[in-house]
């Protein structure tokens, strides 16, 4: 039975670090929204704010359909996105059902005002336009998510979050 390991929550909290730590660290294949939206955002040879918006729902797309065809070969895979809508959460809810996959969901949340602060000094593939984007406060309860879920405040450095994770995955199910 493979495992799927979603790591969400909103812009600044983090998802990246961890998903590229934990990936390195217990060797399992990690997709990234962001990495997605950036390779077809230049090798389209897009330029504007607007084209980069509308790889949003592509991106996120792209690598569903990806787990879901690696899930279905037996691997086991890490995806990471905001995932802060209802319909995603039906998704892996469905995989559970078709595939037998164990699912276990890593919520990240962070103060508001320290996510502020990384959101605005982050540096990234040009494709996002941080700079010409107005930061936002956001919420999700992600209640839509699947289980097993854990909440983690990402304020910590990344080596103690990433011991959180693995117990936590050991010790679900």
């Amino acid at each position: 039975m493979s495992k799927l390991i979603i790591i969400c929550g909103v812009p600044g909290v983090g998802k990246t670090t961890l998903a590229d730590k934990l990936s390195e660290k217990i060797g399992i294949f990690c997709l990234h929204k962001d990495s997605v939206k950036e390779s077809m955002y230049n090798s389209m040879r897009m330029s504007t704010l607007e084209d980069s918006i509308k790889l949003g729902y592509p991106s996120v797309k792209a690598i569903m359909d990806l787990a879901e065809e690696n899930i279905n070969r037996g691997i086991d895979v890490i995806i990471e996105s905001t995932f802060n809508f209802e319909p995603e959460g039906r998704i892996f809810e469905t995989w559970k059902v078709k595939y037998g996959v164990s699912i276990y969901t890593i919520v990240l949340e962070i103060d508001e005002k320290e996510r502020r602060i990384r959101f605005e000094n982050r540096e990234r593939n040009r494709c996002h336009h941080d700079r010409q984007r107005k930061y936002e406060k956001m919420r999700c309860d992600y209640a839509h998510m699947p289980e097993s879920k854990i909440f983690l405040k990402s304020d910590e450095p990344v080596s103690g979050l990433l011991n959180k994770v693995i117990k936590f995955i050991e010790h679900a199910n």
